[in-house]
C-alpha cells in the first residue's frame, strides 16, 4: 500500500493467519502461579503455586459472566511447582501435584483438607508432572510420572503406596541433572503399534 502524499510504501500484515493471543479476563494475585490446568469438562480451572511465605497456594476458579470468580482455596505447607488431570477419570477429577519437598500428592478438589494419596517422591522439588490412565488417555492403570532436581524420573501407580513402579535414577557417583519435562506417550514407537 503506498500514501499519495507521503510516496511511501507502507507493508500491512494480515494477523489472522497467526496465532493470537486474546485475553478474555484477568485476575490479580497474591502469589506466584506455577501452572494452571482446566478441570476437565468445566469452566473451572485450578492455579498452583506459592505464597510469599512459600506456603502452597491451590485456588479453583470458575468463568463467569465475562469474569474469574474464585469458588475454593486452600493453603499447604510446602509450594506447589507443577499438576495433572491425566491420571484420573473424568467422574473423580482428581488432580495429582508434585511440591517443593519433593512430594507427590493427589487431590479431590471437592475436600482438600487432605490429599488421597501422598508420598515422598524425590528428596527435592518436583518439576515436572504427567499421568495417563483417566481422563481416556492411554490404558490400563492410572499412573503419573514425575522429574525432579534430584535428576530422577520415577513412575507411580498410586494403587500401590510409596514404592514406585518404575525409576531412572542418574550413574552412581555422576552428577545429577535437573529433570524439565514428563510425558507420558508413544513418542518412542511414533504412535503406532506394531502387530
Amino acid at each position: 500500500v503506498s500514501t499519495q502524499s507521503t510516496g511511501r510504501r507502507h507493508l500491512l500484515m494480515d494477523a489472522t493467519d497467526r496465532p493470537q493471543i486474546i485475553e478474555h479476563c484477568n485476575k490479580s494475585l497474591t502469589y506466584v502461579v506455577y501452572d494452571t490446568r482446566w478441570i476437565p469438562s468445566s469452566a473451572r480451572f485450578v492455579t498452583l503455586g506459592c505464597h510469599a511465605r512459600g506456603t502452597g497456594a491451590l485456588q479453583i476458579m470458575e468463568l463467569k459472566k465475562g469474569g474469574v470468580e474464585v469458588v475454593h482455596e486452600s493453603e499447604k505447607h510446602a509450594a506447589f511447582k507443577c499438576g495433572t488431570f491425566g491420571a484420573s477419570s473424568m467422574a473423580e477429577r482428581h488432580l495429582a501435584t508434585g511440591d517443593f519437598d519433593g512430594r507427590l500428592s493427589v487431590w479431590d478438589l471437592e475436600r482438600t483438607e487432605m490429599p488421597v494419596y501422598s508420598v515422598k517422591a524425590h528428596d527435592v522439588i518436583v518439576n515436572a508432572i504427567d499421568g495417563c490412565g483417566g481422563l481416556n488417555i492411554g490404558s490400563g492403570a492410572p499412573e503419573i510420572v514425575t522429574g525432579s532436581r534430584d535428576g530422577t524420573v520415577r513412575v507411580w501407580d498410586p494403587r500401590q503406596r510409596d514404592t514406585p513402579v518404575a525409576a531412572l535414577e542418574p550413574e552412581e557417583g555422576g552428577p545429577a541433572r535437573d529433570c524439565w519435562s514428563v510425558a507420558f506417550g508413544e513418542s518412542a514407537s511414533g504412535g503406532k503399534h506394531s502387530e
